[in-house]
């Protein structure tokens, strides 16, 4: 991924512990403030830590919005494995609506919302969320194959395809789709909505990676 936080220099390892408050700083002012409000120096300002310390570790507040968004990605995301495909989508898919139900939520919407507006956010977005959901379905599809339950990967194209699917719907549920109210009671069921999600993505899983014809 492109937006890795600097190496510090010699002799002057990095806290880890700096690098978290920092992190949860910028997903705090990003919830509260949105993108026009979020600064290095507000940033580093609610996590107690000097804007030295937070350029040592990212160059502009792009370079921040881009681990913030590669921490949520990469914290919820990686590592699914139930054992069945349908498992395996089923978990993606909770996993996702588990972020923007989380404190991230809002945060990751505020980015992804500005990208169209800004180049430099809209490539380190495209590698540390683009890619990274991408990368995940097509660990899921992997593990399919090697189980025997499709018979071929699907094509760059579709894959292409599906991660922006995956990451549309969570764009246009929160712009078109009220959100619940405060006892709980939405106008959509996001139970239903994400159920009907995971029927179509394996719909056309199943159908893309059906066996090959015998030559």
């Amino acid at each position: 991924m492109t937006t890795k936080p600097d190496t510090a220099p010699p002799g002057r390892p990095k806290d880890p512990r700096v690098d978290a408050a920092l992190i949860e700083a910028a997903i705090e002012v990003l919830n509260e403030a949105g993108w026009a409000a979020f600064t290095t120096t507000a940033v580093a300002r609610r996590a107690g830590a000097s804007t030295a310390s937070l350029y040592r570790r990212w160059p502009s507040k792009q370079a921040l919005a881009g681990a913030v968004a590669r921490h949520i990605a990469l914290n919820e995301l990686s590592g699914i494995d139930t054992g069945s495909l349908e498992g395996d989508v089923r978990e993606l898919l909770t996993r996702k609506r588990r972020i923007l139900e989380a404190s991230t939520g809002p945060a990751l919407l505020s980015l992804m919302g500005q990208a169209a507006h800004d180049p430099e956010l809209r490539r380190i977005l495209h590698d540390d969320v683009y890619l990274a959901v991408r990368g995940q379905l097509a660990a899921l599809i992997a593990q399919a194959v090697r189980r025997g339950e499709l018979g071929q990967a699907v094509g760059a194209a579709q894959m292409d395809v599906l991660a922006l699917v995956v990451i549309g719907t969570t764009l246009a549920r929160s712009a078109f789709l009220a959100p619940p109210t405060p006892d709980g009671a939405a106008a959509t069921d996001p139970l239903d909505l994400a159920e009907t999600e995971l029927r179509l993505l394996l719909s056309v899983l199943t159908r893309t990676g059906a066996s090959a014809p015998a030559p």
